[in-house]
């Protein structure tokens, strides 16, 4: 400020201090690199507003401001955001806890939490396999370990919020069993907490090197003004030296060579450890205690951090140690309190489910019931082909209506977990023995008891959770009792919670997430598909009659999840016989125009991991979930076409049929093998596996397909309009994707999906192979090929018909659309003798020879045809 611009805004200052000669006193906080330019004026009197009102407006105009954060008052001033009020701390803490697998050990930490007042923990050491999270005493623990394949687990990492923190948490992204990154949304910004466990000091450079470039990668998903916290256990040390933008004066030791690679990564993204700039005693500054540590050898350490941007260092009100807090680690929890305020995401929450099991009461089920019928008692169903869509909507109201008033979903309560007060408070007991220095024997005598009876407590539930088991299996409710042990003994696949693009960037953001499964989803499902000619010959088809629609209806499968109509298969159950007729009506109406619903046009997609830590698109598998009264429909037209369509299926096709399975291939195929064997004569058998055969089915020709099988008319012209008018969208999360044309493929999870596809796959080998010579020979009828569904097998007696009949399915097969995945098809020579490698090849991709391949869940090898 200037001294006519002090004289201006402040009139009462002393001439004599406005001297452009008079020295400036410069105030520098302590452990703080940057200075406040605040000049000590001698003065008889000053307006505090007008010379706040000053300041405020040199420092706009040279753009010079403060920390967004806020000072140590809590009030910031920003050139983009003007005046910015924080009025609490959150405690955000580090620990290396030296592993959770103990039992009850979870507990112990998330106790720990809460006496100390912790929001955000991050955990080094955690050695839990896989990604995920898991909610512990209304604690909320998100995870990052090693893949669960590998047998060692001794690394990992975690970061544990509170009940209130887990609603302001917006993404989570484990990058590898040392790096994991927890965004959440803070008062106009985000906070991220990268949490990171640093190889120890006798791994390699390169492994060092590796841990930092996922640190990289973490440190890329973050924005310049958002609040960056890098903490854990970084085995390193920094030391003590002269302050600088990285670093205070009140670090530890000697600085090593991990030290300097943690200050290299401080001043590349101008970050300070905070730990270091508060003077304190050294009991509240050392992170780790060697297990030879003694009273009168003491070999202690400060290896564990917590950085935050240089911008946002004033926030910081303290940070440092607490020693007393017990987890059974040799290393204290750090904990550093920033004035700062966690704000509650606010999500899209999507109308949730109907609770159909209510219906098992039967109060709520004869209430229901009784209101459904009534209701369709009092409509009529149009009759006339363009009101359709206006027959459905009465239908669906009257359905929906009581559903939503008896069977709302209510918030189910948390069931307890095996773990007791009695435990908590011995482990209680346990911290305070150690915070007042008690003898070490006692301490190990009631760490002992604490094992004990955590095994008690958890043996005495799993007993109880398998009565539980028994009761329901006597009772014959299969669907609770397999889902109970499920939730017992099954391993979910995490998903990631993130996707990498073509370009191998990470993507977290739902809203990008959702974009990239709209370009895959295009993409896959694109086809230059002709449109088909309408059908001029004379309408053929009975009409439906209501005990179809009543058989249908009782072979629907129960407790399955809705679609986009919210109406689930169990309502369906509920309309008596006299009301049937309502549904009858609408059936006919669309079976005789061909105008189908809306509603039963959409689908709505769910994504599934195939494998864990899957990463694109590609990785997952997309669940559909479609109309139940469409799916009662389709069950009407599957009845009707199955006997005409599965007469004109070989008997080499052993997929969705009846009589045929799984174990029936397998047989025809060892059976075949064996008896060739029996006479000394080798079979060559190619595996053929499909790029998504069920997603490349051409429409145009399937509709012609079938007209060729003399469908009826009006069932084609269903099929068509079905095929040719669909659309889906995709749920990530709570957020739903635009409308999508689907162009291709036939329909997931439609009753008439793998007959349409058995047929279609039919026309495919037919044309391939109908007049090849080739083949194996058994009690004088060749056989080239056995199928189910798209798993196909080729059988030739020599490599040259192998040759010859692969590329006639390679060419048909392209044909009607499909593609070879020249790595996953794999051939085999079964046979007694000695023959040198032969190559097959398809197209330019040369195919593997195996000994031993998995076929049907089952492992057949080359010396016979018995599965192992």
């Amino acid at each position: 400020m200037s001294r006519e611009e002090r004289a201006l805004f402040c009139p009462g200052v002393e001439k004599s201090a406005l001297k452009a000669d008079e020295p400036h006193k410069w105030s520098t906080a302590e452990g703080c690199g940057r200075q406040r330019t605040t000049t000590t004026l001698k003065t008889h009197w000053v307006c505090p507003s007008i010379f706040i009102m000053a300041m405020v407006r040199i420092n706009y105009q040279s753009g010079v401001s403060s920390s967004p954060i806020g000072s140590p008052g809590g009030t910031v001033l920003t050139r983009a955001m003007g005046k910015i009020t924080f009025k609490e701390n959150t405690r955000i803490a580090t620990w290396n806890v030296k592993g959770m697998m103990e039992l009850g050990k979870a507990h112990n930490i998330t106790q720990e939490m809460k006496r100390l007042k912790v929001k955000i923990l991050g955990i080094s050491e955690a050695r839990w396999k896989g990604t995920g999270k898991t909610v512990i005493q209304d604690t909320t623990i998100y995870y990052s370990g090693c893949p669960e394949s590998e047998t060692s687990n001794y690394y990992g990492v975690a970061i544990a919020v509170d009940k209130n923190t887990s609603n302001s948490v917006k993404h989570f992204l484990p990058l590898s069993d040392r790096v994991a990154l927890l965004q959440l949304n803070a008062q106009s910004r985000l906070l991220n907490i990268i949490q990171v466990y640093a190889p120890t000091g006798d791994k390699s450079i390169e492994e060092v090197e590796e841990f930092y470039k996922d640190v990289e990668t973490a440190m890329k998903q973050t924005k310049s003004r958002d609040i960056t916290i890098v903490l854990g256990d970084f085995n390193a040390k920094v030391g003590e030296s002269l302050q600088n933008e990285c670093m205070g004066r009140f670090g530890l030791g000697e600085r090593n060579d991990r030290g300097d690679r943690l200050l290299q990564f401080c001043q590349e993204h101008k970050m300070v450890l905070t730990n270091t700039l508060f003077k304190l005693p050294k009991r509240r500054l050392y992170t780790w205690r060697s297990p030879a540590d003694k009273s009168g050898r003491l070999i202690r350490n400060q290896i564990d951090f917590i950085s935050i941007n240089q911008r946002y260092r004033n926030a910081v009100k303290s940070a440092k140690t607490y020693p007393g807090a017990e987890v059974g680690s040799d290393h204290s929890i750090l904990i550093a309190e920033i004035r700062m305020k966690l704000k509650k995401l606010i999500q899209n929450k999507r109308q949730p489910h109907l609770d159909v099991k209510k219906l098992s009461d039967i109060r709520t089920k004869g209430n229901v019931c009784q209101e459904i019928n009534e209701n369709l008692e009092t409509i009529n169903v149009n009759i006339m082909p363009e009101q359709v869509e206006e027959s459905w909507r009465k239908i669906k109201i009257a359905l929906l209506e009581p559903c939503e008033k008896h069977l709302q979903r209510t918030r189910q309560k948390k069931e307890k977990d095996w773990m007791t007060d009695h435990i908590l408070h011995l482990m209680e007991t346990r911290q305070k023995l150690k915070a007042s220095n008690a003898d070490k024997t006692k301490i190990k005598e009631l760490q002992n008891k604490i094992r004990y009876e955590c095994r008690r407590a958890k043996e005495q539930w799993l007993t109880l959770k398998c009565e539980e088991i028994e009761h329901l299996q006597m009772m014959h409710d299969s669907h609770n009792m397999h889902k109970k042990i499920r939730e017992l003994t099954g391993a979910k696949k995490q998903a990631t919670h993130y996707l990498l693009n073509d370009n191998g960037d990470i993507i977290i953001e739902t809203s990008e997430q959702i974009q990239l499964w709209e370009q895959y989803i295009e993409q896959l499902f694109d086809d230059e598909r002709e449109s088909v000619e309408n059908i001029e010959s004379p309408p053929s088809g009975p009409e439906i009659l209501k005990e179809e629609i009543s058989y249908a209806i009782q072979n629907i499968k129960r407790g399955k999840a809705p679609g986009p109509d919210e109406l689930s298969g169990d309502v369906f159950q509920l309309i008596d016989d006299k009301h049937l007729n309502k549904l009858a009506h609408l059936f006919n109406l669309v079976y005789s125009s061909g105008t189908i619903p809306d509603d039963w046009l959409k689908s709505t997609f769910i994504t599934l991991p195939k494998k864990q830590n899957a990463k694109k698109c590609e990785e997952h598998r997309t669940i559909s979930l479609m109309s139940h009264t469409l799916k009662i429909f389709l069950k009407v037209i599957h009845k009707r076409i199955n006997k005409k369509l599965d007469e004109n299926i070989s008997n080499t096709q052993f997929g969705f049929r009846n009589g045929f399975g799984t174990r029936e291939a397998l047989f025809a195929y060892n059976v075949m093998v064996q008896r060739c064997l029996d006479v000394n004569q080798d079979v060559y058998a190619c595996f053929i596996d499909y790029n998504k055969a069920f997603d490349k089915v051409r429409h145009t020709l399937l509709i012609n397909i079938l007209r060729e099988e003399n469908i009826d008319t009006r069932d084609i012209q269903i099929l068509k309009n079905l095929y040719f008018e669909q659309k889906a969208e995709i749920r990530i999360r709570s957020e739903t994707s635009k409308e999508l044309k689907i162009k291709r493929g036939v329909r997931q999870g439609c009753v008439l999906s793998p007959l349409l596809f058995n047929i279609y796959s039919e026309r495919i080998m037919a044309k391939a192979l109908e007049e090849e010579n080739g083949g194996i020979v058994i009690n004088g009828t060749s056989i080239n090929n056995l199928r189910y569904a798209d798993d196909a097998v080729i059988l030739a007696e020599n490599i040259e018909d192998l040759q010859r009949m692969l590329n006639k399915v390679i060419d048909a097969s392209e044909e009607f659309g499909l593609s070879l995945n020249a790595k996953k098809t794999k051939y085999m020579v079964i046979t007694k003798r000695h023959i040198p490698p032969e190559q097959l090849f398809a197209r330019q991709d040369r195919i593997e020879q195996v000994n031993a391949y998995t076929y049907l869940g089952s492992r057949v090898k080359y010396q016979c045809g018995i599965p192992s």
